[in-house]
């Protein structure tokens, strides 16, 4: 098969989010005694998109932080500088994936020619949700009206109704080995890159299954998960049809330090 004609999937995990930052309360630290939004911090987004039901949606499905928005657009025009032709892009239905992918996009020029594919199958492992239900997240007229770029004739592999709370490992993984990955051999026989912006252990299982190899015990997989930074990718190059092949990124790794909040009358002020 020619080199410049096969066909790479590229995995990523979402950018920054707000409560990695800011703590699961992050909400209440920008809600006026009113209800309204504003930004505490420089890095809370300007804005919330709007939603039919109650800000408490963000709670569960919580948005990117600034610097998340950044590394996903930093990443897009890494990708660009590279000539990576992305051709397709699939995102699990959380708001920061879906943001991800428009910023990817974006940073690619490519936020007004491909659109995004929302699949719920790409939602990571519902046994990790603190709140032991599945989020409530925005709909695709949602996200449409909300400005972001989302392929409306998309038929989801896996309808959302098919997510079950605290779900066991097995039933996790049925997504991406017994299916039997429905969503790639459904991947249009175009070359260029598929981009697929999900979650820690999409990385960690999609991409095993992908190239063929086996999957790991749970409490293994817990551990790969933590290592998986924001904006972590994995890159598999198809070598013969539907053979995949785990690959070095087109892209090289991102890495920042933190930076802590600063009060200056605490600091400069102090005696």
């Amino acid at each position: 098969q020619n080199t410049a004609l096969r066909r790479g999937v590229l995995v990523m995990c979402h950018g920054e989010r707000v409560d990695q930052v800011f703590g699961k309360s992050w909400l209440q630290q920008c809600l006026t005694a009113d209800g309204k939004y504003y930004r505490a911090d420089l890095n809370f987004p300007s804005s919330l998109p709007r939603q039919k039901d109650s800000m408490k949606q963000f709670e569960s499905d919580p948005p990117l932080s600034c610097c998340g928005i950044f590394q996903s657009r930093l990443i897009g025009e890494a990708l660009l500088e590279q000539e990576v032709t992305v051709s397709c892009v699939y995102s699990s239905p959380t708001l920061r994936c879906v943001q991800t992918a428009q910023h990817v996009l974006q940073g690619l020029k490519l936020n007004q020619k491909v659109r995004i594919k929302v699949e719920p199958g790409l939602f990571e492992w519902t046994k990790w949700e603190a709140s032991r239900a599945i989020p409530n997240f925005m709909t695709v007229a949602e996200l449409v009206e909300a400005s972001y770029h989302i392929d409306t004739s998309y038929r989801s592999i896996f309808p959302l109704s098919s997510l079950v709370p605290s779900e066991s490992y097995e039933d996790y993984l049925h997504y991406y080995t017994a299916a039997p990955l429905p969503l790639f051999f459904a991947f249009p026989a175009v070359p260029g890159v598929i981009l697929i912006v999900g979650h820690g252990s999409s990385l960690a299982s999609l991409t095993r299954a992908l190239a063929g190899l086996p999957s790991r015990d749970s409490k293994d997989f817990a551990q790969m998960v933590k290592k998986i930074p924001s904006l972590g990718m994995c890159f598999c190059e198809e070598q013969e049809e539907n053979k995949w092949q785990m690959v070095n990124t087109p892209v090289k790794t991102l890495t920042h330090g933190a930076n802590t909040a600063f009060n200056w009358r605490n600091t400069i002020l102090e005696d």
